[in-house]
C-alpha cells in the first residue's frame, strides 16, 4: 500500500494531524477564556479558596448520600433505648423491644415531664384569668365613670349607649310599648319589662365599648424611642396576638421507638414480658459460650430476617415461618367443628391467643381490669431494622439535601 508523501498521517512518526497542531494554541486560549468567564459568574466558586476551605464547604453545603448497610442497623432483640442486647426484655403492644429497666426509666421520665407541663399550663391559665379579670375591671370602671359624667351633664367622647337605648331611642320605645286599643277590654299601654338577659347583654356591650376606647387611647399615645424600657418593650406572649398557637400536651407516655407519623402510647401495664428460647453457641467443650436466642420449633437462630412473632400475653417468640405452619389456622384444611377459641393457640404453652369463650371463662368471677391496662391476646411481629440486603432487608439510600457549593 502506497502512502502519499504530502500527507503526514503516519502514526509511528506523528501522533497528531497537521491541522490539529496548527489549531491547538487557539483552542487552548478559547477554552481558558470560556472557563474564566463562566466561573466568574458563579458566586459559589472562587479561585482564592484553599484546598482545606473547599473540603469544609463541601462537607457543610453539598448534599451527601449514604447507603445504609448491615452495619447501620441494630441487631435483633436490641433495646431501642440503650442500643444493646435487651436484658430482661419487654415489648410494647406494637412489637418494640426494650430492656425492662430502660422502659421503666423512660416511662417515669415522661410522667414527670407531663406533670411539669400540666403545672405550667395551670399557672398560665391562672395568669390569663387574672389578666382578663383586670381588663374587665378596668373596662367596668371606665363605663361607670362615663355614666356618672353623663349624669352630671359633662361631655364624654365615647358616650355609653345604655341610657339612650332605654330612654331616647324611638324604636326601643315603640317596641317596648304595645297598644291594646283593638282588643276588647284593652285600655292603656303595657309597661316595658326588662329581663335579666337583656341587662347582661347591655352591660357586656358597654364593657366592650369601654375596652375599645381604652385600647384606642393607648394606641394614640406617642411611643418612646427607647424600646428597652420595660413599659415599652414588645411582649412575646402569643396569647395577646390573633394567631394563638395552642400546643397539644400529651396525657400519656409515648413509645420512643414509634414513628413520627404514627406515635402510640405505652405504659407499665401494657408491657409484655418476652420469653426467648436460648441455646449455647460455639464449641461444646468451651465454657464461655454465647447464648443465642432461637425459635423453639425449628431451633434456628432468630435474626432480623426471621420476622419473629410474639405471642401475647404469654410472651413466647417464634419465627414467622413456624407461626404460619403451626399456629395460624390453615385456610384449606381447617376443622369446621373447631371452636373459635381453638383456632389460635401458642405453640409452647398452648395458651389461647384468640380471645374467645375460653379466655372469657378463665377471667369470669374476677374483678374486671381497666381497658387501658388489659393486654389483648394475639400475635404481633417484633420490629427489626432489617439486614441491609436488597429490598427485603430494608436496604435504602438516605440522602441529606443542601445547597450545592461548587469549589
Amino acid at each position: 500500500m502506497q502512502v502519499n508523501p504530502n500527507l503526514d498521517i503516519k502514526v509511528h512518526k506523528h501522533k497528531q494531524r497537521p491541522w490539529n497542531r496548527a489549531l491547538h494554541p487557539f483552542l487552548r486560549l478559547a477554552s481558558r477564556f470560556y472557563t474564566t468567564m463562566s466561573h466568574s459568574k458563579r458566586n459559589t466558586s472562587r479561585a482564592v479558596f484553599t484546598s482545606y476551605e473547599r473540603d469544609q464547604a463541601r462537607k457543610s453545603w453539598a448534599s451527601t448520600s449514604a447507603r445504609l448497610n448491615r452495619d447501620s442497623f441494630l441487631p435483633f432483640s436490641a433495646c431501642r433505648l440503650c442500643l444493646e442486647t435487651a436484658i430482661d426484655p419487654v415489648s410494647c403492644t406494637h412489637g418494640d423491644i426494650f430492656c425492662r429497666e430502660c422502659a421503666l426509666s423512660n416511662i417515669l421520665a415522661q410522667k414527670k415531664e407531663i406533670k411539669r407541663l400540666e403545672k405550667l399550663k395551670t399557672r398560665e391559665d391562672r395568669d390569663a384569668q387574672e389578666r382578663q379579670a383586670q381588663v374587665d375591671a378596668e373596662a367596668h370602671e371606665r363605663a361607670v365613670r362615663e355614666f356618672e359624667m353623663t349624669q352630671n351633664g359633662l361631655d364624654v367622647r365615647s358616650r355609653s349607649t345604655s341610657t339612650p337605648r332605654l330612654a331616647s331611642t324611638p324604636q326601643r320605645e315603640r317596641s317596648s310599648t304595645v297598644e291594646r286599643g283593638d282588643r276588647p277590654g284593652g285600655a292603656g299601654k303595657r309597661k316595658f319589662e326588662m329581663d335579666e338577659d337583656e341587662i347582661q347583654r347591655i352591660a357586656a356591650n358597654d364593657r366592650a365599648k369601654a375596652r375599645k376606647a381604652i385600647d384606642d387611647e393607648k394606641a394614640a399615645q406617642p411611643t418612646l424611642p427607647s424600646f428597652w424600657v420595660p413599659t415599652v418593650t414588645p411582649s412575646s406572649n402569643t396569647r395577646d396576638s390573633l394567631h394563638e398557637i395552642v400546643k397539644k400536651t400529651k396525657t400519656s407516655p409515648i413509645c420512643p421507638a414509634s414513628p413520627e407519623d404514627g406515635p402510640h402510647a405505652y405504659s407499665l401495664h401494657s408491657l409484655v414480658n418476652i420469653q426467648f428460647t436460648t441455646d449455647r453457641d460455639g464449641d461444646s467443650k468451651s465454657e464461655n459460650r454465647k447464648a443465642v436466642r432461637i425459635c423453639p420449633s425449628c431451633k434456628k437462630g432468630l435474626g432480623n430476617s426471621s420476622k419473629a412473632v410474639l405471642a401475647k400475653p404469654c410472651g413466647h417468640v417464634l419465627c414467622g415461618s413456624c407461626v404460619e405452619k403451626f399456629m395460624k389456622p390453615n385456610k384449606h384444611h381447617h376443622d369446621p367443628h373447631a371452636t373459635e377459641s381453638q383456632a389460635l393457640r401458642c405453640y409452647v404453652c398452648d395458651a389461647d391467643l384468640g380471645g374467645g369463650t375460653a379466655h372469657e371463662e378463665n377471667f369470669k368471677g374476677k374483678k374486671k381490669e381497666k381497658e387501658k391496662e388489659k393486654i389483648k391476646p394475639g400475635l404481633v411481629e417484633l420490629r427489626s431494622e432489617g439486614t441491609g440486603y436488597s429490598a427485603g432487608g430494608t436496604n435504602q439510600v438516605r440522602k441529606t439535601g443542601g445547597a450545592a457549593f461548587q469549589c
